[in-house]
């Protein structure tokens, strides 16, 4: 299975911002330091912006910024702007009504599962932007 890079790459494009939070970054300019397609980083700035993370302006001289003051913004906050969703599944199929643990699993596997999404959202609320842009080595 693989995994989904929207929040990589969106955490990407937002450290990228605040490193020059007044300067307007193109699409291209963002594009190249992924090394992905500017398709790819428009759609994940249309996100971060209906978030209101950041601010696009369009046009030959435009780009986008941030919206808000790194130290303001979360990984949880960029994680839930793009839609990452669910960290685990359940087996999509129907359980076997015939087979015990298979009519179990899921209620077995709740706990289990809620307890890491709650790990995973406090810890991803307690890092801000701000610190990924002082790691950086400029």
């Amino acid at each position: 299975m693989a995994a989904n890079s929207r929040f990589a790459m969106a955490t990407h494009i937002m450290t990228s911002l605040a490193l020059s939070e007044d300067e307007l970054k193109s699409s291209n300019y963002l594009a190249d330091s992924l090394n992905t397609n500017p398709v790819v980083v428009r759609r994940i700035l249309g996100a971060l912006q209906d978030a209101g993370l950041v601010v696009t302006m369009g046009g030959k001289a435009g780009g986008s910024r941030l919206a808000k003051k790194p130290s303001l913004v979360s990984l949880f906050d960029i994680y839930s702007a793009v839609g990452e969703g669910e960290i685990f599944a359940y087996n999509p199929n129907d359980p076997n009504k015939h087979c015990p643990l298979s009519c179990e699993m899921k209620s077995v596997l709740e706990p289990v599962f809620a307890s890491a999404r709650d790990a995973v959202e406090k810890r991803l609320k307690s890092v801000k932007l701000s610190e990924l842009s002082s790691r950086v080595k400029k």
